[in-house]
């Protein structure tokens, strides 16, 4: 996982530049006379001078990125093979099944997946433009009307917007239910998604190659609340085994909610073999894997929080905010980063700080 997260970190680190480039650009156009700020030129006229920056940040690592992510999946994929073949060994040197190497399909639909991930990070480079442009003219709109109407001066209104875009994100896109994603939460969640649709279709392939019905289901401590009660048991694929409950009971299958399946759910199937296998996983009591996992969840958003007061800061340095505005967004760092001390010490969770970083 390692590798998936790095992915991540560039694209972090992207969404870093990006914004740096918009307050760039906004600082060298902002005149002050009179005591007074003012435009030099319409910022409108600007956009494409903005574009074509973008442009040459999204290329500094638009390759590294989709390289890393094809890379990544591949691995993922191998390793899948490599672990499935590693778990069925005993039932190997006991003769109850005989190895059986990757066949083409399984190979094929590797590589469809890398192609997915190809398309997917096409897709993002494209998209983040749009969200580069959009967060620019939507400081340009605010502080013209907060301007107009006298609610604030202009370099006030272009900081204090700067501030709540690097607080949401980059707009990515606007899903189907009407939620908006910003860039780094799309990321984090399309390469979670590719990584299980990976490790899913690897294991059934492999599974059916050695035409493995019965699985043990991996028990981990903070495991989502709905996932708890199949963790540690053992189910039939086929659903036609009288002694243990079918598979699809636990929602297997689903990409948004199925055990092992959902994009954050860390669980994975082990091939039982009756009479053979040595059960491996137990159950995990609830109360304390919900009280784990709601911990998980909210150390995962003060590091979020965390990377995004720190975008906030290095807009506002490119821009060339005054020395007020910057303290601030340091304060702000500041302040965020007690309350991780803080939640650590109350939970005696491990701290990482490499998540609560935006650079590479």
């Amino acid at each position: 996982m390692q590798t998936s997260v790095f992915v991540e970190r560039i694209y972090q680190q992207l969404e870093l530049e990006l914004f740096e480039d918009i307050g760039r650009l906004i600082g060298s156009n902002l005149l002050i006379t009179d005591g007074a700020y003012h435009w030099k030129v319409d910022p409108l006229l600007l956009i494409g001078e903005l574009n074509q920056q973008q442009v040459k940040t999204i290329a500094k690592f638009a390759g590294m990125g989709q390289k890393e992510l094809m890379n990544y999946i591949e691995s993922v994929g191998l390793a899948e093979i490599k672990q499935i073949d590693t778990d069925l060994k005993p039932a190997f040197e006991a003769g109850r099944l005989t190895v059986v190497e990757p066949n083409q399909t399984l190979y094929r639909s590797l590589l469809a997946l890398e192609q997915q991930a190809t398309d997917l990070t096409n897709m993002i480079n494209g998209r983040m433009l749009a969200g580069g442009e959009q967060v620019y003219r939507d400081i340009i709109t605010q502080s013209s009307a907060d301007v107009l109407v006298g609610r604030k001066t202009l370099q006030q209104s272009v900081v204090d917007t700067i501030k709540q875009w690097t607080n949401k994100g980059l707009p990515f896109l606007v899903d189907s239910a009407g939620r908006q994603w910003s860039l780094e939460g799309y990321v984090s969640t399309a390469i979670r998604a590719t990584t299980k649709n990976t490790q899913n279709t690897i294991q059934e392939n492999r599974f059916d190659d050695y035409e493995i019905d019965l699985v043990e289901t991996s028990s981990h401590a903070g495991s989502r609340p709905d996932h708890t009660p199949f963790q540690g048991r053992i189910y039939s694929r086929s659903g036609n085994s009288k002694k243990y409950p079918p598979l699809s009971v636990t929602g297997y299958g689903d990409t948004l909610t199925g055990f092992a399946t959902a994009i954050n759910c860390r669980h994975r199937l082990y091939g039982y073999i009756e009479g053979l296998s040595t059960k491996r996983y137990e159950p995990y009591n609830k109360a304390d894997s919900e009280r784990i996992y709601k911990e998980s969840q909210k150390q995962r958003y003060l590091e979020r929080q965390i990377r995004r007061a720190k975008k906030q800061q290095a807009a506002l340095e490119a821009m060339g905010a005054n020395r007020d505005d910057i303290h601030q967004a340091k304060q702000l760092i500041q302040r965020r980063q007690k309350s991780m001390r803080d939640f650590i010490s109350d939970t005696n969770r491990t701290r990482r700080y490499a998540n609560e970083q935006v650079v590479i």
